[in-house]
């Protein structure tokens, strides 16, 4: 085996096994969504798909380590049409179904408020993190028959009306999801990336080993 064929050899594995990793990260991300955001419509499909994707990524990625290893050509060749596959079919999600981090906003705390009709707390932890009070205003208590609580005043302390926050959670925690978008985005793309990046190893790889069989042909 030539120094040039090692090397594709190894970083194909290397980037193989890192894009395993990716998936089962994506895998556990998304079910961990899920089941946090279990009231949620926003991001059941696209978490879904997530899952989906991570999944056939997982297991095409453990493909192309045996393809690597075994330095097959048509193995080879089989995992970069696969891999490519599969990039489409997560650029097509992230243009056709991105998580609508607003509605999410809008679904987590509606059920947030609905509890809190009937349990009194549920809302607090939302109040306390992002300085907002009942679901689109501080208003929403009274208008409920409900007295605002302490977790509606800077520090807790409500005995300071003018430290009541007035500003609703939904507009508060959409505005904090908004913000993780770009995260999001950049995740997204970054593993489009790595991907493509391993496509191209990959095949690489592939072409040097059918060169080296053709030369094996010919001595």
């Amino acid at each position: 085996m030539s120094c040039g064929t090692k090397t594709l050899k190894i970083s194909s594995f290397i980037l193989d096994f890192l894009c395993c990793v990716l998936g089962a990260l994506s895998i556990a991300a998304c079910s961990y969504a899920l089941i946090s955001f279990s009231h949620s419509l926003a991001i059941r499909v696209p978490c879904i798909l997530g899952i989906v994707l991570g999944v056939l990524i997982f297991g095409g990625t453990i493909f192309g380590c045996i393809a690597a290893l075994r330095e097959s050509i048509r193995l080879t060749w089989v995992y970069c049409a696969i891999l490519l596959a599969l990039i489409c079919g997560q650029v097509t999600v992230i243009f056709a179904q991105p998580i609508n981090f607003q509605l999410l906003a809008n679904e987590t705390i509606n059920n947030a408020w609905q509890n809190q009709l009937y349990q009194r707390g549920s809302m607090s932890y939302y109040e306390i993190k992002y300085h907002c009070c009942g679901m689109t205003g501080s208003v929403n208590y009274p208008d409920s028959g409900l007295t605002i609580p302490s977790s509606c005043y800077y520090n807790q302390n409500s005995t300071i009306v003018t430290d009541l926050y007035t500003v609703g959670c939904n507009q508060q925690l959409g505005a904090a999801f908004v913000k993780g978008t770009r995260y999001e985005r950049i995740t997204d793309w970054s593993i489009v990336g790595l991907e493509l990046l391993t496509v191209i190893v990959a095949g690489l790889l592939a072409i040097t080993l059918q060169n080296a069989e053709r030369r094996r042909l010919y001595r």
